[in-house]
């Protein structure tokens, strides 16, 4: 089972994929629209990769993230009956991990059901199958909680506060993503109080 490469870029295929140098053997891997953008802007330098390896009776398949995390996150889509590989890279190239996270944890299957090859029914689906396997900080541990204060991540006393404030506005009607947003888009202060932050945060909604 390959689960990691680290190798040089090379080219991108006809189909898509790109060609990964490692140690002078050529891994051809489906990679995701962030992965390519970042080949594209900067393939010098070596490029590590998180993959899962698609065994099948007419050959093998390597598909490659550039976390453990989306990693996760595609392995639960293709869990769902009906979703293949091709389909989760289809959708992890549509939308990044948070948006994924919160379209399902708002059951919003409409935009899942954007991502090129994925009809409403299947996106219905993947949002019935997956609701209750993400919880709203785990859209937060990829996003609000890697956010800058400064120079300087956020602390955990800062974390909760975030969370708390996400919370408020998801209790006064608001859904996740908006909230997410809306919070995101103040800028946290060592002296933020939940009760700041929300005021603030209401004002970009």
């Amino acid at each position: 089972m390959i689960s990691y490469l680290k190798g040089k870029y090379i080219d991108r295929t006809e189909e898509g994929n790109i060609i990964l140098n490692v140690n002078g053997i050529g891994f051809e891997v489906s990679v995701t629209g962030e992965v390519l953008g970042r080949v594209a802007y900067n393939n010098t330098d070596e490029i590590e990769l998180f993959t899962y390896m698609q065994v099948k009776e007419d050959g093998m398949a390597l598909f490659g993230f550039s976390t453990l995390d989306e990693l996760s996150i595609f392995k639960k889509i293709i869990s769902v009956s009906g979703i293949g590989p091709k389909g989760g890279m289809s959708i992890l190239s549509t939308l990044n991990r948070e948006q994924f996270i919160m379209a399902v944890i708002d059951e919003n299957s409409d935009l899942i059901a954007k991502a090129p090859g994925i009809g409403k029914k299947t996106a219905a689906k993947l949002v019935l199958e997956l609701k209750d396997k993400f919880k709203l900080s785990d859209a937060l541990s990829g996003s609000v909680s890697t956010a800058d204060v400064g120079n300087a991540p956020l602390s955990k006393a800062d974390e909760g506060i975030v969370s708390d404030a996400i919370a408020a506005l998801v209790a006064l009607g608001y859904s996740s993503s908006e909230s997410t947003k809306a919070v995101r888009g103040v800028q946290i202060t060592e002296d933020m109080t939940v009760d700041k932050l929300l005021s603030l945060s209401l004002r970009n909604l």
